[in-house]
């Protein structure tokens, strides 16, 4: 059976990475949970609220720790393995719902950084094209450049990118004749 935990104030109550075999719940103090937001890359610090579930995900899923656990303050923690949980989760059905609860405003969150993320103008086929042409070249694949500028040519004679196109061309053509004289 769980007994509580004590951390001390600034103590790493896990780290991103950790094997995840317990779930822990916070009677009191202060746990901050630090992770980099997926769409910036900034570092977020969602406080634990007393009372509360942390690491759920991970530990019901048998994942690694996806954030750090720090006790911000002197906090008393209960950890509880996976079984034990669920037996108290299903004699208390008050904690399935305040988990979906939260487990729901996440999944909010995650949907609309996603959205934000997806929502990106796509390549116009030109430019795509055109890049990855760009890319050989700068890849020294004189070959691959050649066909795909000549390619972006025969179906783009008039796109924005044409000028440019046929300069490509015939850096790669050059390059090319060069490594058929021994140049290259």
């Amino acid at each position: 059976m769980s007994k509580p935990l004590q951390y001390k104030a600034g103590s790493l109550v896990y780290c991103k990475g950790d094997a995840a075999d317990k779930i822990l719940l916070l009677q009191n103090g202060k746990v901050s949970l630090a992770y980099q937001d997926i769409e910036t890359g900034e570092d977020v610090h969602d406080q634990v609220q007393s009372c509360e579930f942390f690491g759920v995900k991970s530990a019901l899923g048998h994942f690694p720790r996806e954030e750090n656990a720090i006790a911000l303050a002197d906090s008393t923690i209960m950890a509880f393995t996976v079984p034990e949980f669920e037996a108290m989760a299903i004699s208390n059905t008050r904690i399935i719902l305040k988990m979906l609860k939260v487990f729901s405003n996440q999944m909010r969150r995650v949907h609309g950084k996603i959205s934000r993320l997806m929502a990106t103008e796509p390549i116009k086929p030109d430019e795509g094209l055109f890049g990855v042409g760009e890319k050989y070249l700068k890849n020294k694949r004189y070959s691959h450049a050649k066909y795909v500028f000549s390619r972006y040519l025969s179906h783009y004679p008039d796109g924005k990118d044409a000028a440019q196109a046929i300069k490509h061309l015939k850096t790669a053509e050059d390059a090319l004749a060069g490594a058929d004289k021994g140049k290259g």
